[in-house]
């Protein structure tokens, strides 16, 4: 059955090329910018970012342009009747505005914006369960519904090594990044439908682990489970942390979606490591 619906999204999402090329959806770049050097995210090694961090180099980003939205519909609209595009959460960047202004440029009424309000290994999971569910022959109406009962079930929960770098890019308050640099302790974040607070604080590195495992457990009794896991300069301890939840259940997924978007992983900050939880 033939999908009737195409599909838009930002580069922040961190799709590989191949699944971009396999299910044939159009791909919208941020740029970073690395003191004077202008990159374009998805195009560039994730590795730079780290390095700028670690130096202490500051790290910028811009949004895409509406322009640049205008020719993925285009792209898409070539070979699909209705176009959804799906952007990171709109209290993150400005993208979202860039994307809803291109469809009121566009003036198309098969064009449907709409904001993820979460991010990266979030974002991959909306994509990845929308594609499912269009091969199926649903419509765009239906879509958007299912869009919705997603996001209510799904949660970003991740660890940075300092607040800092999230307060400084207006991501958390000054009070909240203050508390937890004073204590010198392992802040869990959590991003929800657009939201993101200080939801805990631990010791230490383990015990952030911990916090996590206890997490995915509490969703267990629900259903079946979806666990990706990302981060932006912690390989090692994400493959620890996917080795760990895989022992919890056979009634779960576990996958390691890799290093975060250059974009995101200049405003999350060095140290970062999370997992989207959702019931499936």
């Amino acid at each position: 059955m033939k999908r009737t619906v195409g599909l838009v999204v930002d580069s922040t999402f961190g799709l590989s090329q191949a699944f971009v090329k396999e299910h044939g959806l159009s791909v919208v770049p941020l740029k970073v910018i690395i003191g004077a050097d202008e990159f374009i995210d998805g195009q560039m090694d994730p590795d730079f970012v780290v390095k700028a961090l670690h130096e202490g180099i500051q790290v910028k980003t811009s949004q895409p342009s509406p322009e640049s939205f205008i020719q993925a519909y285009e792209e898409q609209l070539k070979n699909y009747p209705d176009v959804l595009c799906l952007v990171l959460s709109k209290s993150l960047s400005g993208t979202y505005n860039s994307a809803t202004l291109a469809q009121t440029i566009s003036e198309n009424p098969h064009i449907f914006v709409v904001d993820s309000e979460t991010t990266i290994h979030g974002g991959i999971y909306l994509v990845e369960e929308l594609i499912k569910f269009f091969n199926e022959g649903h419509t765009i109406q239906e879509g958007l519904v299912y869009l919705e009962e997603l996001k209510n079930l799904g949660s970003l929960i991740f660890t940075v090594d300092n607040l800092q770098t999230l307060v400084r890019n207006g991501r958390l308050s000054k009070v909240q990044g203050f508390i937890g640099n004073v204590l010198k302790i392992k802040p869990i974040l959590r991003f929800r439908r657009g939201v993101l607070d200080v939801e805990h604080k631990v010791r230490s590195f383990g015990n952030v682990v911990l916090y996590l495992l206890e997490e995915v457990k509490k969703l267990l009794p629900l259903g079946k489970v979806a666990v990706y896991i990302g981060y932006v300069d912690r390989s090692l301890e994400a493959k620890e942390l996917e080795h760990e939840i895989f022992q919890l259940s056979d009634q779960l997924r576990v996958r390691i979606t890799g290093v975060i978007s250059p974009v995101i992983a200049a405003h999350v900050g060095l140290g970062g490591l999370g997992i989207y939880i959702t019931n499936e």
